[in-house]
């Protein structure tokens, strides 16, 4: 079996993090597979095993043929294309209809539950000969809607590589970390809203790429106004966090929505407390098992209190054993390999 993944560029995101895992886990399981991006090179390209093929298209605009004509000399024998986002699944098909791609069978990956639709897009879903949604809510909807016939449709929740050192996390409660690019939906404004009105000691490290630069500079306008230069740092440019993670005590997740989301389950492997919205499909996993790390409003008073519950949780081992448990039956290796490869036999 060869496969070929396909996205825009290896930027520090969800989507872009999934493509890695699913690369180096095809690679591990002797698939042939490959990667190409149809811009250039990014931060989590070094992620990849080297013995991964890459092909950068650099194509300069929507309708450059010298990208199709390379694009299709490269899928032209494969037996799957692996498409992530809808963006990459409008150039792929575009670069199959005007250059004449036929072999591979078409594996669409939707990474964002996005209702609002296009004819363009949805006479292309009904092209694909698998749907894979990250929410079974986005597989229902395509189905409902007559876009997929539900035997071409599939869920598939997303899961990150496991660490390769366990650490153990910093006793200190009063220092919290935050992952997630800076952009509105995260919604970092609001954990610093909350930091305001915790205790001096508590301090909080926020991780991310620049998404909106307009969101970045507001945020850093709010972290001066509220005097909390002294307590609050951005940091940026790290693309491993689980080098990270075990500086902390307490992580905050303040996204207001989510599929994953992927930094949940990083926060499972390595078995910090943490504190988060309730949303995206790891929350419905894990909050009849752990109810006091999810906060349903974003009222500040209701995280402060639940702050200072996850400050009162003296029998954390237990919790830590919940956590394990969780990762082994929901998130594992093994556990996605076997359901990716079902429905790549599908397929071929």
């Amino acid at each position: 079996m060869k496969v070929v993944l396909i996205n825009d560029q290896l930027n520090a995101g969800g989507a872009e993090k999934v493509l890695v895992y699913i690369a180096n886990l095809l690679y591990k399981n002797s698939i042939d597979v490959s990667v190409v991006l149809l811009l250039g090179e990014a931060a989590l390209d070094k992620q990849l095993h080297p013995n991964i093929p890459i092909h950068y298209l650099h194509r300069t605009s929507r309708f450059s043929f010298k990208a199709f004509r390379k694009l299709k000399e490269i899928v032209q024998n494969v037996d799957i294309v692996h498409v992530h986002s809808r963006y990459n699944l409008r150039y792929y098909m575009t670069a199959k209809f005007l250059v004449g791609i036929s072999k591979p069978k078409i594996f669409f990956h939707e990474h964002v539950p996005s209702y609002a639709i296009d004819k363009f897009t949805k006479f292309l879903f009904r092209k694909v000969h698998a749907y894979v949604a990250v929410q079974d809510d986005m597989r229902k909807w395509a189905v409902e809607k007559g876009m997929v016939k539900n035997s071409n449709a599939f869920y598939l929740a997303n899961t990150v590589v496991a660490p390769t050192v366990k650490k153990e996390v910093n006793s200190n409660k009063h220092k919290i970390i935050m992952v997630g690019n800076y952009r509105p939906q995260k919604n970092q404004l609001f954990a610093v809203s909350v930091l305001a009105k915790l205790p001096e000691e508590y301090t909080i490290d926020i991780y991310g790429m620049i998404d909106d630069k307009l969101y970045y500079e507001r945020l850093q306008n709010h972290i001066q106004t509220l005097q909390l230069e002294h307590r609050v740092n951005l940091v940026k440019g790290v693309s491993n966090i689980y080098e990270k993670i075990s500086e902390y005590g307490l992580a905050l997740h303040t996204s207001l929505a989510e599929t994953g989301p992927l930094v949940l389950v990083e926060y499972l492997y390595a078995q910090i407390p943490f504190i988060t919205y309730e949303t995206g499909d790891v929350v419905s996993v894990i909050k009849n098992q752990l109810p006091n790390f999810i906060v349903p409003t974003f009222d500040e008073q209701d995280w402060l209190i639940a702050i200072e519950k996850m400050q009162q949780l003296n029998n954390f081992e237990e919790t830590k054993s919940l956590m394990t448990t969780i990762i082994n039956q929901h998130f594992s290796e093994e556990a996605y390999y076997t359901q990716l490869l079902n429905i790549y036999q599908q397929l071929v």
